[in-house]
């Protein structure tokens, strides 16, 4: 039986088109695979990886944008180094796209204080701990304060974690996309700046 064949398995014009839908759904849809993005950054020859929560998705800018803690190690690679890489795949369409990038780091400006107002109560929770992500405690702890519990602080309590908030935005350079299928994979890379794209060997 023949499988179906997407319109853009062999169409390079489609395939951007293709890509933004997959981000921009990440963005508001918990089921959707690409809402959960390895980042990659690197500083002084070292990498580090993580996954993250995609926050936007802006076709016109070519920006991904996610938010983040201050005080993460994470922040402080970027601050040395602005390159920035992800990586998403979407399970049910086989597909892999990678995307490089430059960070900007957004901290108590109008891009921060906007997605601080649209940020729910459960995700300003998360910005309310007094120790620095990924420090060393002493036994098995969450990052929220003991007080607080399973609790979710009010309005007026949350406002201090702006404190900790910021928001990356990455101005992506490049996107290389992967489609995995039986009859023959297919692999494709767009340069955003000079609007180039070009056929790969998968």
């Amino acid at each position: 039986m023949k499988k179906n064949i997407p319109s853009y398995y062999n169409n390079i014009d489609l395939i951007l088109d293709e890509i933004w839908i997959l981000l921009q759904r990440g963005v508001i849809d918990r089921n959707e695979d690409f809402r959960l993005p390895v980042v990659i950054v690197n500083s002084n020859g070292n990498a580090d990886g993580r996954i993250v929560v995609l926050r936007g998705a802006f076709k016109d800018k070519n920006i991904l944008r996610f938010h983040t803690d201050r005080r993460s190690p994470k922040v402080s690679f970027l601050k040395e180094n602005k390159k920035i890489y992800f990586v998403f795949y979407n399970k049910k369409r086989k597909i892999q796209v990678r995307a490089e990038g430059i960070s900007t780091i957004h901290y108590k400006n109008d891009i921060t204080l906007q997605a601080w107002k649209n940020t729910q109560m459960i995700s300003r929770k998360c910005y309310l701990s007094p120790q620095i992500p990924g420090d060393l405690i002493n036994e098995s702890a969450s990052d929220l304060s003991k007080e607080m519990g399973e609790n979710l602080p009010t309005l007026e309590n949350s406002e201090v974690g702006y404190e900790n908030f910021c928001v990356i935005e990455s101005k992506i350079k490049s996107f290389e996309w992967l489609y995995l299928a039986s009859q023959g994979h297919r692999r494709a890379k767009f340069n955003l700046d000079n609007n180039t794209k070009t056929w790969l060997v998968p």
